[in-house]
């Protein structure tokens, strides 16, 4: 699952040449939050393409998310009761876009059926841990 919307994404890149300054900040900072979001820095986004698409990572360089690699392993029911809780206080918070919040139910849903994969635990406690502390 993108964590951003390509096609939403190269319409704000476009819209940086505005003519009118207030347009063009206005898609910096709308690029910049979706970014954060998605926990994807430039450095992520602009790396050469070899064939694998760019993730986002955590902060020991860990791939997050559903193209993270290592896809097939699921998260222990123990660490799962935490991320729900984690996901409760994130989806409670108006500090997450509308997409990042169908995410997280899905994830909620995921737990709800044993089947959260482990880089997407890894990404709920990241997306927490930035956006909530």
């Amino acid at each position: 699952m993108p964590l951003i919307d390509r096609s939403s994404f190269v319409a704000l890149l476009n819209a940086l040449g505005s003519a009118k300054d207030e347009d063009a900040l206005a898609a910096a900072r709308e690029i910049d939050r979706h970014m954060k979001e998605a926990a994807i820095t430039w450095d992520d986004l602009l790396k050469p393409a070899t064939g694998d698409s760019a993730v986002a990572r955590d902060e020991d360089g860990g791939a997050l998310g559903a193209d993270a690699g290592g896809g097939d392993e699921f998260a222990d029911a123990e660490q799962t009761a935490d991320d729900l809780a984690l996901i409760n206080e994130l989806l409670a918070s108006d500090a997450i876009s509308e997409g990042t919040r169908s995410d997280l139910k899905d994830f909620a849903d995921d737990i709800a059926h044993k089947r959260l994969r482990a880089a997407d635990s890894r990404y709920v406690r990241s997306l927490h841990k930035r956006l909530i502390g």
